[in-house]
């Protein structure tokens, strides 16, 4: 089975809501994805579009989802936060 996430993208995806999202409830969040992660940061969770996401240290992940069409939609926001944020600046 081909792996289908590149957990490079997840973790970028997670500092960069983490550090330019607003404060959320739980977490951050940043163009609807918000970022969350357990107390000793041994797994992080992305959420929104009807998904989540937990990647966990050695790199297994779990997703959650009712159809293809939200996880669709979900990889889309991560993609479009990993494309068009920078480290340092909010939306290029």
């Amino acid at each position: 089975m081909r792996n289908e996430l590149d957990t490079r993208v997840v973790l970028d995806v997670f500092e960069k809501v983490q550090r330019l999202g607003e404060s959320h409830e739980h977490g951050h969040i940043l163009e609807g994805i918000v970022a969350t992660s357990d107390f000793d940061g041994y797994s992080v969770n992305l959420s929104g579009s009807g998904v989540s996401l937990q990647l966990n240290f050695h790199q297994s992940y779990r997703f959650d989802y009712a159809s293809e069409k939200e996880k669709a939609q979900f990889m889309a926001k991560l993609d479009y936060i990993h494309r068009h944020f920078t480290r340092g600046d909010k939306e290029e």
